[in-house]
């Protein structure tokens, strides 16, 4: 026993050293087989020393696109859930659901009175309210709202229903569960659905639909760059910064400042000047396009090899967006090319041209928009820019044009030149819309606005209508037209006075006795589209003809390709789609839109 246990003691003794000695080594070794900590200050500071010897470097990035993209230039979403009042017995029971209860705290806290009577009455309809916000969207702009009948509730029809005010925020997953951020938007007003506007008779067309202008942004959209993870550094944003500040400014009210704010490493946020806010797509790409800590040598050497790139165009777009962002010393380069006999190198330079307020490019514009569809919006977006009188020339000229996008888009562009010229003021009806008539020697048109505000455009002649002896205008408003042309218009709805008024045949008489009776926009829209289809009016009828981005041009043929390329989708090798990013990325579709102006 003794024996034994002096053995076991020997034993212990013997292997507390190579316990040691094991601990020891996993003690030498941990450091080598641990990662080393990168926001350790040796891992920043050696990381900070890369950089800063990359950008001394030979090879170093030249343009800021080299080490950055564009943040926040798609579509956002905002969204809530609200309430449709005043419909004409087309409302209907909500079922048992989240969105139910949710939908009666925010009654509750109106302290709307019989909450659950109200929401199951057939004259409201619970709804999904939503906007989706464009790139840089500015405070106090109006912008459409998007309204799609709940999957929860019973109605059958959104047709004549006004939308209670309804906030409207973006709403994220956190951790699993759907968070709601702070409100962005207030939308209110009255629907126009699908129906309406295509003349569909799916049941689906009633229940969705939306309000023009219906919804007032509380608080800017930010816009700005993102570095890449090499290059997230303040060293990086020290040799940027100056580049971008240098070369545009902002006026606060007080004093010229530079756009460019840095919010992190990572991120800087820019603010548009008041000639980049009718594109903000077009703006970030451009100062992407600026070069920084550049030499004068390096630069004419750069602007040597835009001058040859914008000979080609697989290149020229890139080219034109860099001797933009280089300013007034680029012009005459852009001016050599303004005759070139391919459109699209043609119209890059006079679009550069325009945001750097040379008046050259006017002509090359004022051509372009007609006969390019696939350049139309970008084009109308240019001239609405320039601030000469030539500008306003061409533009007056284009309401003239053949086709019925060139016409409205020119007026939408004079009207974000000046909002106070009386040429392209309507005349309010009552809280309906506005009718705006423009003298024109073009073929007669009427353009039907579903975007910004409710509003018919009437280009050329008063139209004159042949009616039938009866015609609807809503389940409520009926239409007669007499022996001698007199027309009348009565609305008859339970529990209201009979409310009738009679007027001439022509157009604007005929929105104006509507909107008397109580008519809404929806049915000007529907009207008008009616009137159209069944040949009740001559002149031609235009929905909501805004030019359109999203099209695309044949290098082969040179021409632009009548159909429009929705985002994701594939396009040939010999296509051009504006809303690409690059040549070097794959051609697909994507979003673009310049037309914020209309805001």
């Amino acid at each position: 026993m003794q024996t034994h246990s002096k053995f076991v003691a020997r034993r212990q003794i013997i292997q507390l050293p190579c316990s040691m000695l094991i601990l020891a080594s996993v003690g030498c070794m941990a450091p080598w087989l641990s990662k080393p900590d990168p926001h350790s200050p040796e891992a920043k500071q050696a990381r900070r020393d890369e950089i800063k010897k990359t950008l001394k470097s030979e090879e170093r990035p030249r343009l800021i696109s080299d080490i950055a993209t564009s943040r926040l230039v798609t579509l956002s979403r905002i969204e809530n859930l609200g309430l449709v009042t005043q419909l004409p017995g087309t409302g209907g029971v909500v079922n048992a659901s989240d969105q139910r209860e949710k939908m009666l705290d925010v009654m509750r806290r109106h302290n709307v009175a019989q909450p659950n009577k109200v929401l199951d009455g057939n004259d409201t309809a619970m709804v999904v309210v939503f906007v989706d916000l464009p790139p840089a969207a500015r405070k106090d702009t109006l912008h459409n709202v998007g309204v799609i009948k709940s999957t929860h509730a019973e109605a059958t029809s959104l047709r004549g229903g006004w939308l209670m005010r309804t906030e409207l925020s973006a709403k994220s997953v956190l951790e699993g569960k759907l968070r709601q951020g702070f409100d962005f938007a207030a939308a209110e007003g009255p629907i126009v659905t699908e129906a309406q506007w295509t003349g569909k008779t799916d049941p689906s067309a009633s229940l969705n639909g939306m309000i023009i202008g219906g919804a007032k942004l509380f608080k800017e959209r930010p816009l700005g760059i993102a570095f890449t993870e090499e290059f997230a550094d303040a060293v990086t944003q020290a040799a940027v910064l100056p580049a971008i500040n240098d070369r545009f400014t902002v006026f606060d009210g007080q004093k010229k400042d530079g756009i460019a704010t840095p919010m992190k490493d990572s991120y800087v946020e820019l603010k548009i000047p008041q000639r980049y806010e009718k594109d903000p797509f077009h703006f970030v790409n451009v100062v992407l396009s600026l070069g920084f800590a550049e030499s004068a040598a390096h630069r004419s050497e750069r602007m040597e090899l835009c001058k040859q790139q914008l000979l080609e165009p697989t290149t020229v777009r890139n080219a034109a967006w860099q001797l933009e962002a280089i300013g007034k010393e680029a012009i005459p380069i852009l001016v050599d090319v303004l005759t070139h006999s391919d459109p699209e190198v043609r119209f890059y330079a006079a679009h550069a041209l325009a945001y750097l307020n040379d008046t050259r490019c006017v002509p090359v514009l004022k051509n372009l928009a007609p006969q390019q569809s696939a350049f139309r919006a970008m084009c109308l977006t240019a001239l609405a820019t320039v601030d000469h009188h030539e500008a306003d020339s061409a533009l007056l000229e284009l309401l003239h044009a053949a086709d019925a996008e060139t016409r409205y888009g020119a007026m939408l562009a004079l009207r974000s030149r000046d909002a106070d010229n009386p040429l392209v003021t309507g005349i309010p009806v009552g809280k309906v819309g506005s009718i705006l008539h423009i003298p024109s020697n073009a073929p007669p048109l009427v353009a039907i606005s579903l975007e910004h505000h409710p509003e018919m455009v009437i280009f050329g002649e008063t139209p004159v209508l042949t009616l039938p002896p009866y015609m609807y205008i809503n389940p409520r408003i009926v239409l007669k037209r007499d022996t001698r042309g007199v027309i009348t218009i009565s609305h008859f709805a339970p529990n209201e006075e009979d409310r009738v008024t009679q007027c001439k045949p022509d157009l604007p008489s005929l929105l104006v006795a509507i909107s008397n009776v109580g008519g809404t926009y929806g049915d000007w829209v529907s009207f008008v589209r009616e009137c159209g289809e069944n040949g009740y009016m001559t002149e031609t009828v235009a929905m909501n003809p805004v030019p359109s981005a999203g099209r695309v041009f044949d290098r082969i043929t040179k021409q632009s390709v009548a159909s429009r390329a929705e985002p994701g989708e594939a396009l040939p090798e010999s296509t051009y789609h504006a809303s690409k990013k690059t040549d070097d990325e794959k051609k697909i579709a994507s979003w673009y839109n310049p037309f914020t102006w209309r805001n």
